[in-house]
Formats: structure tokens, C-alpha cells, sequence
């Protein structure tokens, strides 16, 4: 005779949550395209400030 549940027990079966919980996608994907903006532009400008003192 072999069990269903041999070395573990199930205490509480799984239930679905009622809400979704994870990042609203949103807010990463304003975030990021901000991020990338403010980033491109620090890479120009440095890019350009070391080229004319050349």
C-alpha cells in the first residue's frame, strides 16, 4: 500500500491569491525609460566636454 503523501503532509492546500501582487509594470516602465534618458544624455554631454578640450 503506498500513500499519496508517504514522507510529507499537506497542513493547508494552496489557495490563489485574491489580488496579484508585483510590480506594476507602469511605474518600471516610466522609471526605466526616465533612467535611460537622464543616463543618454550625462553620456553625450561628457562625451562632448572631452572631445573639445582636445
Amino acid at each position: 500500500m503506498v500513500k499519496k503523501e508517504y514522507v510529507l503532509k499537506t497542513i493547508d492546500p494552496a489557495q490563489v491569491p485574491d489580488t496579484k501582487d508585483k510590480p506594476k509594470r507602469a511605474l518600471i516602465v516610466v522609471l526605466g525609460t526616465m533612467l535611460g534618458g537622464i543616463l543618454s544624455v550625462l553620456i553625450v554631454l561628457i562625451r562632448y566636454f572631452s572631445r573639445k578640450d582636445k
